[in-house]
Order: C-alpha cells, then structure tokens, then sequence
C-alpha cells in the first residue's frame, strides 16, 4: 500500500502551485500589457510615416510642395526621394506600387545605407495594398523573413492612385518584451523557491504541536488498559491547545476522551473491586445456610435422633433454604433488571401499594412507629405493580433493620403538578434513626455496597442489593430517588404521574 503524502508536503504543493500561478498570471499581463503599450506606439509612428511617404510619393520629382490645382500625371519618383526621406529611422521600409505593381522602393540601414527589396518581400508587401475604395490600411503586423524579420505595415493611397507601404521594424518590441519575459520568469521561479521554503518552514512549525499531540497518542497505545489499576498521566500540553484552533480542538478531544477512558477504567477497576468484595460476601452468606442444612441433615439422619428433633431440624433447614433463595432472588432480578426488558405498563395507584406495604412493614416490625401521610387523591403511576411494590418493601425493610425499637418512620405522599399537567408523584421515607454515615452516602445506590463491613446479619439481613434494585427500578419507570437531607436516614422517590382530571 502506498504511504500517503504528508499534510506538510501537500501544504507545500499547494502553496507553490498559488505561487506559480499567480506569477505566470502577472507576467502574462505584465508582458501583454508592455507589448501592447509598445506596438501602440509604433503604430502612431508608423502613421506618421506612411503620411509622409505617400505625400512624397505624390510630388514631382524634385518638388518640395506639392503643386497646386489639377493634379497631372504623377512621373516615376526616385528611389532616393523616397527610401531613406528626412525623418524616417533605421530599418524603415518604404514601396511604392502602381496599379499593384513594385515600381520602387527599399530600406534603410541605421547607418543610413539604403537597400533594396527582395521578390519575396515585395510580394509580401503588395499583399497588404488598400483594396476597393479605400485609400488606406490599418497596420498590420508580417514576417519579412530574412535580416528584416517582423515589422509593422500600414499603405496609403495618393490621389495620383500610386500605393506607399510603409514598414517600421519591430525588434526593440521583441527585444523589449522578450527582456521582461525573461525578468518575470527569472523573478518567478525565486519567488516559487522562496514560497516553498517559507511554506515548508512555517509547516513544520506549524505542525510541531500537532505532532506532539500524535505522539501523545501514540503513548497512551502503549499503555496496558486490559488488565489492574490503569493511570493515563500523558496529556497534550496546554501550550499546545492554545497553538492554533485546529490543534486546539484535536488536542481538547483527546484529552476529553483521555478523561473519560481514565473514569471508565476507574470505574471498571471500583466495579471488579465491588464484584469480587460481593462475591466473597455473597459466597459466604451461601456458605453459612449450606453447612447449617447440611448439619442438620446430618443430624436428622443419626439413628438416634428422636422424632420431635427431626422436625426441629427440617424447619430450621427450611429457614435457611428461604434465605438461600430471597438471596438468589435478588441476583436473578438484578440480572433482569440489567437486560432493560419491558416493563408492564399499568396504571398503578401508589397510594393503595404503599398503604399495603406499611402494613405489612407494621407486621414485621411492631416495635417501630409507622405514620403514613398519603393523601386524598389518587397517585396514579404507569408501571410494574410488583417491581414498584420491591422498591417500597425495601425502603421500609431498609428503615426497619438499620433502625433501633422505637424509630419513628414517616411515610409521605404528595403530587407535585406543572399548572394543569400531571406532573410527578413524590413519596418520602424518613426514619429518625442514627442516619446515613457519611461514608455511606455516596456509595448506598451501588450495588454489592452495605452500610456496614460485618457479614454477620440479624433475621436474614440484606446483601447489599437492596438499594440498588429500588434505583434500577425507579430509573426504568422513568423516576428518580436520592438521598434527602434530615437527622436521620431520608429517602425522596419521584415518579411521573399519569394525567388525572381535576375534580
């Protein structure tokens, strides 16, 4: 496969390519306009002249002026009067026909030496004689051939009907523009030398920040992310960022995304941490009810052992096989609860769910103070009733283990409406027992995490599961719970209520 090109060798290309353009475009105009400017004036001058020739062309031989009233046939002029007249330059042509045909004429050195005319460019000239009624031409430019080379031709006509060609030479023109050619492309290949070594300079600068920004990369690449404690201490440099906008940007993403696969890979390394914290835990409080059962079921198998004792022994087993599966139970819902299934969508009154379960709280720990505060109207949620019924069961358990007799828990429901639209159902438990530690707080909604580090649990005690199957449930009916402030231990449930009209 071919390695691509380098953005600083690309960079250089394009700015070159600018460069020569630009330059080819300047000369162009520069030479073209200089040309023109130039023809232009020879073109004045070779009016002049070609006046001149015809007016001489049109005297008698040996007249100054030319002769007043008719005028009479015009005698053959001489080669002398007419090539080489007073005013013309160097290289001067000057040809006079007569019904279209060369009768005389040549041209003049710079040294004042007149020459002749050879065939070819006599022919060359007749060709550009005025045609019709027309008694002149515009110049126009021909090729001469020979030492003459290109000039500038313009004819007149004299009223005797004899045609002059005037030719004036065109060499300082070519000599001219050729020269400025030459200038622009000289001074066009520095400048496209000087642009690519500016533009590979500044590149390479330019570029500098963003290649220590690939470099950053390309040390983060090296490090192991599979496996243990993971550290990203390689960042861009914030002098890098500010280089330009563009390295700012790249530069901000990767740190951005740095930040966040470090927070990832710490949270994977806290959740690998938790997860084996919870499967110590979890094998022990499956260890514990296992050896009892297989105690008793050891001791119920004695030949000696007496009918009543059996009994005793096969409830016990029994009380440690419900505590076996209310554990299993957990792990399996948790299981669920991470797949995201359906949810049933019911209309479920949360008043007449809690009711039943603070009384059925109120059974299974009498020696607390349950009040309830649940309002007058219907508090309709869409949901789960038996999910919704797991999330209050375990808030009011959670109330009643960590709490001493006498605890006071207070339940209460209210609506919380947005003008005339349902709003949310909000459902406070608070306990006014020794409350959260502060250790706790942050960490109470997680899973696997308990309140205290005794695996020793009073009537079953819980898993660590609890508050993390209320938040996983809450999350899926679209709701909310956190911890509320109070002296003791104060949890807030909100849930979306479903549009009731007002009575």
């Amino acid at each position: 496969m071919r390695r691509p090109r380098s953005l600083r060798l690309q960079v250089v290309l394009i700015a070159s390519a600018l460069v020569a353009a630009v330059s080819i475009v300047v000369g162009v105009v520069a030479v073209v306009s200089l040309h023109d400017y130039m023809l232009g004036q020879v073109d004045a001058r070779l009016n002049g002249a070609a006046a001149r020739g015809a007016d001489i062309a049109g005297r008698p031989p040996g007249s100054t002026t030319a002769t007043p009233g008719p005028t009479p046939p015009s005698p053959r002029p001489s080669r002398d009067e007419v090539v080489g007249a007073p005013g013309q330059s160097g290289g001067t042509i000057t040809a006079v026909f007569r019904e279209g045909v060369f009768e005389l004429g040549g041209w003049i050195s710079v040294d004042g030496k007149r020459h002749d005319l050879t065939s070819a460019q006599q022919k060359i000239l007749a060709a550009h004689l005025p045609t019709g009624s027309a008694d002149r031409t515009a110049p126009v430019t021909v090729d001469l051939g020979g030492s003459l080379g290109s000039y500038r031709v313009a004819s007149r006509t004299t009223p005797s009907g004899v045609a002059v060609v005037t030719a004036l030479p065109l060499d300082l023109v070519s000599a001219a523009t050729g020269r400025l050619l030459l200038v622009v492309t000289l001074v066009g290949i520095v400048c496209i030398v000087l642009a690519v070594a500016a533009a590979a300079v500044a590149m390479g600068r330019a570029l500098r920040p963003l290649r220590r920004v690939a470099h950053t990369a390309a040390a983060v690449t090296a490090v192991p992310l599979d496996r243990g404690e993971v550290r990203l201490a390689e960042r861009v440099d914030a002098g890098d960022i500010a280089s330009t906008s563009e390295v700012g940007q790249v530069g901000t993403a990767l740190n951005d995304m740095l930040d966040h696969v470090e927070l990832a890979l710490t949270q994977r390394e806290a959740s690998e941490s938790t997860m084996r914290r919870f499967v110590a835990d979890a094998s022990h409080e499956l260890r514990t009810p296992l050896a009892t059962i297989r105690a008793y079921a050891q001791l119920s198998g004695r030949p000696d052992t007496e009918e009543a004792e059996v009994r005793g022994n096969a409830a016990l087993i029994d009380g440690e096989g419900v505590r076996m599966g209310a554990l299993i139970d957990q792990l399996l819902l948790l299981a669920r609860l991470d797949t995201l299934p359906e949810l049933v969508q019911d209309d479920v009154d949360l008043r007449l769910l809690l009711a039943e379960a603070v009384l059925a709280a109120r059974l299974a720990g009498p020696a607390h103070t349950w009040v309830m505060e649940l309002g007058e109207d219907p508090a309709l949620v869409r949901g789960d009733a038996g999910d919704l019924r797991r999330v209050l069961d375990n808030l009011l358990g959670n109330a009643r283990l960590h709490t001493p007799d006498g605890t006071t828990v207070q339940v209460r429901l209210d609506e919380v409406r947005t003008g005339d639209a349902a709003g949310a159902v909000r459902l406070t438990v608070a306990d006014d027992g020794p409350g959260l530690p502060e250790s706790v707080r942050e960490s109470v909604f997680e899973r696997f995490a308990r309140g205290e580090t005794s695996r020793s649990r009073d009537g079953g005690g819980g898993t660590g599961l609890g508050m993390a199957i209320a938040l996983a449930v809450v999350e899926a009916h679209g709701g909310t719970i956190a911890v509320g402030p109070g002296p003791g231990a104060t949890f807030v449930v909100t849930l979306p209520a479903v549009e009731t009209p007002r009575q």
